[in-house]
């Protein structure tokens, strides 16, 4: 069913430059996400394996007890049919359409998943630094391709998002003008001096929810430190009337990672290779 927004809503959203929408999706549809991301994870994985060449999708962070966890993994809609589907999902388009007054394009596409290995992954190039992020908004990496400051992100929570599970932490308010970044080794931040570090909001949710939020909304996430993964499935749209090119921001990525996929499973077909990764399982 469409997710209709109320008036109430949509002042909401224009005021605090956010609106969570809970439970949007059902047990059975969240237990598909939760498999279509572990089967994106192993042919990830398992590719970057079959290559010796860590997939340039994958970002996989080494914390401080040298336990691995896969922090994001980017783009994402060509590698699952369901979450592609996902994405034109009339419960997460319908109020971006409203908010926007126009139609919402989708422009980005990634599973940010904070998904704790059982044992170190062989043969990655593993960063060690944890697997926050840092206090942003997504314009800051949107503009790059002169993306609307417009636009709108959105997440679907294939997992409850705890105070221990690195969930959103949100500026309310912070989306009515854009806060200039600087580059920090994990990603943009904003400059010091131009926000509170320390403040912010939690979005504490079921998995199932939705939540829409204002490129220019500043947010980031803590380390994950509950021993399970928070995986949230981020697609972020421009309104229809910028008229911006297909696939501009993650098209080159997809291309240049493609082979390597095709690569792999040609591998498996031949017997040249068998799988060595399997996605972890969490009761």
């Amino acid at each position: 069913m469409a997710a209709e927004l109320s008036a109430e809503q949509l002042d909401q959203f224009n005021e605090q430059g956010f609106l969570v929408l809970p439970e949007a999706f059902d047990a059975d549809e969240v237990r598909c996400m939760r498999k279509e991301a572990d089967h994106v994870l192993e042919l990830i994985l398992n590719s970057s394996i079959a290559n010796q060449r860590q997939s340039g999708r994958l970002d996989i962070r080494e914390i401080a007890n040298s336990q691995h966890i896969v922090r994001k993994i980017q783009p994402i809609n060509d590698l699952s049919l369901f979450l592609a589907k996902m994405s034109r999902d009339a419960r997460l388009v319908t109020p971006m359409q409203q908010i926007m007054n126009d139609e919402p394009i989708l422009m980005e596409k990634k599973l940010n998943y904070k998904d704790p290995m059982p044992v170190p992954i062989e043969g990655m190039d593993v960063g060690k630094i944890d697997d926050r992020f840092p206090v942003h908004n997504d314009w800051a990496y949107y503009r790059a391709q002169n993306y609307p400051h417009t636009s709108l992100s959105s997440a679907i929570s294939m997992d409850e998002c705890t105070v221990d599970s690195g969930p959103f932490r949100v500026w309310p308010g912070s989306h009515k003008e854009h806060l200039e970044h600087e580059g920090m080794d994990n990603g943009l931040q904003v400059l010091p001096g131009l926000i509170d570090f320390d403040g912010g909001e939690d979005v504490l949710a079921p998995a199932g929810s939705v939540f829409i939020f204002h490129v220019l909304l500043v947010h980031n996430s803590m380390a994950n430190t509950s021993g399970r993964p928070r995986r949230l499935m981020i697609y972020s749209h421009y309104p229809k009337q910028a008229d911006k090119g297909f696939d501009v921001r993650n098209g080159p990525g997809r291309l240049r990672e493609s082979p390597y996929e095709w690569e792999y499973q040609r591998k498996k077909d031949c017997g040249e290779f068998q799988d060595v990764f399997k996605a972890p399982v969490f009761n």
